[in-house]
């Protein structure tokens, strides 16, 4: 095998123009944290600042079944029930668990395939590879060490189950787990939504789903993610606080909800407040003082590829640190929120999460649109609404930005409500919002167009799912076309990027002067049409 790794390289090498600077730039060491005697090194070799390794060698040194279709250049590992799926020249790679189920995760570097051998690019790959193996894959890219096992991954769920108990001022659910659970966190939305977010755990969703609420507790809903989950209670009459703490005898959380009391409820009606007391707590608690940036994509989702190569990603992040930057200079007692500030993955749930538990009282989410075309002459930019999309042009472009769901981990079931018939309940959900969001929509298309000089294509409806979760007056602008030549030399250029951002700022400041304006007046700024 060592012959056949050494030719493999060569011809990579020579395919690909590498050239080496020392010996050891085309190994990967491979090390065995539980078996020192098994260590050895496969092939590799940098590209474009990417150190790549044979995909081919890696699955025989950790003796995985290997099945590869050269004509079709595509490359299946399998360790029963896990399957690991590669094709050359693609950056996606598909992954089916135990159940059959398949998560797409894509690359930021597409897959080569040279010497009738397959090389990927080792850091990012290389988490992929635990399901396979029940011990965690770390690469170190300093040393060029691949380090296999030295601790076993639990399988098991470690949350199982809730338990509900009735109690004289309201209820209280116990979270059954096997681990301690040290973050966590609570937020109780104003309808009647309590969401409950567990990090670094695991839990039985079909169990917990499975089970019938009881009580002042209506619906359960949990969803896992890769990093969290998330338990959803519909509740029903007035809730008063909630609280989570972990149990001092247990791993358990519990979850207190407070109803009022009638003592509570009848001091309440009695109580010496005036109608001006009720109008500066509404003025307070509207008040525009939280603003919330979402930077499209992220991390190993790249969004769109300009026809040279940019990334919507690196463009939605630019330009919402731009524009965060000029809130935070010129409007005082604002808050700038983010979705991420860095080049980081974040569910598209989650980030409708972020601003309801930050107070968000605008949402903006930035983008950038391509065609499958590449170059194409469509170009400019749009304002989106979340209504299901009235065009076909807008359902492809919301079917592209969503995609990104597919790169989540139990997607399925997080979405599933999200679709068809229920997506446009979800929409109509939102409609206490809708004007403000027409207003701030209507506003947007006017600077863009006035000071970024692109082609004005208007304000439009579709159904992002982005949108969804923000309780909040909300826009996804698409700042351009990657796929438009002209649009892209101006979305990767700082002179670009800031005045997309520049106009992006004058349209939350003309909204935040009528909107203060209309508050101080009393009247309703968020009723729908």
């Amino acid at each position: 095998m060592a012959f056949r790794r050494a030719w493999t390289l060569l011809l990579a090498l020579a395919l690909f123009r590498v050239v080496p600077a020392a010996a050891q730039e085309n190994t990967v060491t491979i090390r065995f944290e539980d078996d020192p005697d098994r260590s050895t090194v496969i092939g590799a070799f940098p590209s474009h600042g990417i150190l790549y390794a044979s995909l081919t060698d890696l699955a025989q040194v950790l003796r995985l079944t290997t099945y590869q279709n050269t004509a079709a250049g595509k490359l299946e590992i399998k360790q029963p029930p896990y399957r690991v799926k590669v094709t050359g020249r693609s950056p996606f790679v598909v992954v089916t668990d135990r159940v059959g189920r398949q998560t797409v995760y894509q690359l930021s570097h597409e897959v080569l395939f040279a010497a009738e051998s397959f090389f990927v690019p080792l850091e990012e790959f290389s988490p992929l590879m635990e399901p396979l193996l029940t011990t965690p894959a770390v690469f170190d890219a300093t040393t060029r060490v691949l380090r296999i096992g030295g601790r076993a991954i639990v399988r098991g769920p470690e949350i199982a189950t809730l338990i509900m108990e009735q109690k004289a001022n309201g209820q209280l659910i116990r979270v059954r787990s096997l681990k301690p659970l040290p973050d966590y966190e609570s937020w109780l939305r104003p309808d009647g939504w309590l969401y409950v977010t567990i990090a670094d755990a695991r839990a039985d969703t079909a169990a917990i789903n499975a089970l019938t609420p009881s009580g002042i507790v209506q619906k359960i809903v949990a969803i896992q993610s890769p990093t969290a989950v998330q338990l959803t209670f519909r509740l029903k009459g007035k809730v008063e606080t909630t609280e989570i703490v972990r149990d001092q005898g247990s791993n358990d959380l519990l979850i207190s909800i407070h109803t009022a009391s009638g003592e509570d409820a009848l001091a309440r009606t009695q109580g010496s407040r005036t109608v001006q007391d009720d109008l500066e707590d509404r003025r307070n608690r509207w008040k525009l003082d939280v603003i919330v940036l979402d930077a499209g994509h992220g991390g190993h989702d790249p969004g769109t590829i300009g026809v040279g190569g940019v990334k919507e990603k690196d463009v939605a992040l630019a330009i919402a640190l731009k524009l965060g930057r000029m809130i935070e200079a010129n409007l005082k007692n604002v808050t700038v929120v983010y979705t991420r500030k860095t080049d980081r993955f974040v569910e598209l749930y989650r980030r409708g999460q972020i601003a309801n538990e930050a107070g968000g009282k605008l949402f903006v989410s930035i983008h950038a649109n391509a065609l499958k075309r590449k170059p194409s002459k469509t170009q400019g930019f749009e304002v989106y609404l979340l209504r299901p999309g009235r065009t076909e042009e807008a359902i492809a472009i919301a079917e592209q930005e969503n995609k990104v769901i597919e790169l989540e981990e139990g997607y399925e079931n997080r979405y599933e409500e999200l679709t068809e018939e229920n997506f446009i309940l979800v929409a109509m959900a939102q409609s206490a919002h809708m004007r403000a969001s027409e207003q701030f929509a209507d506003l947007a298309q006017q600077e863009l167009e006035k000071h970024t000089g692109l082609e004005n294509r208007g304000v439009k409806q579709a159904g992002f799912y982005v949108l969804v979760g923000a309780a909040m007056p909300n826009v996804l602008i698409e700042a351009g076309y990657l796929s438009n030549r002209s649009d892209e030399r101006f979305l990767k250029s700082a002179r670009g990027q800031e005045k997309t951002a520049n106009a992006i700022y004058r349209a939350i400041k003309r909204y935040k002067d009528e909107y203060e304006k209309l508050l101080m007046e009393g009247k309703d700024i968020g009723a729908s049409r």
